[in-house]
């Protein structure tokens, strides 16, 4: 497997110390003390190749060179043997997506012949959201659950937050999501499932989400925009 690190920016001349392929826990321990020292607060670290240690420093992943003279500040996609990428900073957050659709944090419309389940940050005051969600019951019909989590582009506290915090209350969730998607007023309630929204929201921060529709593909792949019936079929084919 090789690896192209997408960067931002690039912090040299840091002489951290990471191992070879296998990483003893004494080492990461080191590691881990040497960035401390440089009054950083690590959170995390695990090796995620042969030639790259994954660092998790207050909530955002950062990587590190074997050699630890670069710090490398981005996303890391890694290619299989067929050239299919994988994105291992989104992958790194699949499996808390993944709890949130299991443990019904999700508004899911689901299909009834379900084959795949796409992952959507919706906000309801975007358009193409709209639009996208006009497209459900086609998707369905393809075998295509949707588990929406909330992106409200405004930010906490707004108007649309509140609102969306309001839709994953209602008795019918499904019902008023799609309520709000048409512009109809939404009653205001309170409940502790509306924390969802929160958690939609931090996701979306750290998944470093601009815009919505936001898709994530099994696998955590993401993709933004407006996308027909027809490309994401062909998405998740790919990502299948």
């Amino acid at each position: 497997m090789r690896s192209l690190l997408a960067l931002s920016f690039v912090a040299l001349l840091a002489p951290l110390h990471a191992s070879s392929s296998s990483v003893e826990d004494s080492e990461l321990n080191a590691l881990s003390a040497r960035l401390r020292a440089r009054n950083l607060q690590v959170d995390r670290l695990q090796r995620v190749s042969p030639h790259l240690v994954e660092v998790t420093i207050k909530g955002e992943t950062v990587y590190a060179t074997p050699d630890g003279n670069i710090m490398l500040f981005g996303q890391a996609i890694s290619f299989d043997q067929n050239e299919r990428p994988t994105n291992l900073t989104t992958a790194a957050l699949w499996n808390k997506v993944q709890e949130l659709v299991n443990n019904g944090s999700t508004i899911k419309y689901k299909a009834d012949n379900e084959k795949a389940t796409l992952v959507v940050f919706t906000d309801y005051t975007c358009g193409y959201c709209s639009k996208f969600h006009a497209s459900v019951p086609e998707l369905n019909k393809q075998g295509i659950s949707i588990a929406y989590l909330a992106f409200p582009r405004s930010g906490p506290n707004s108007p649309s937050y509140e609102t969306m915090r309001s839709v994953w209350c209602a008795d019918n969730p499904q019902e008023a999501l799609t309520n709000a998607f048409n512009g109809a007023q939404i009653a205001a309630q309170r409940c502790a499932r509306a924390d969802a929204v929160d958690q939609g929201w931090e996701l979306s921060q750290k998944l470093g989400m601009q815009g919505t529709p936001s898709m994530m593909l099994p696998g955590g792949h993401v993709v933004t925009g407006y996308h027909s019936v027809e490309d994401i079929m062909k998405l998740l084919d790919v990502a299948s």
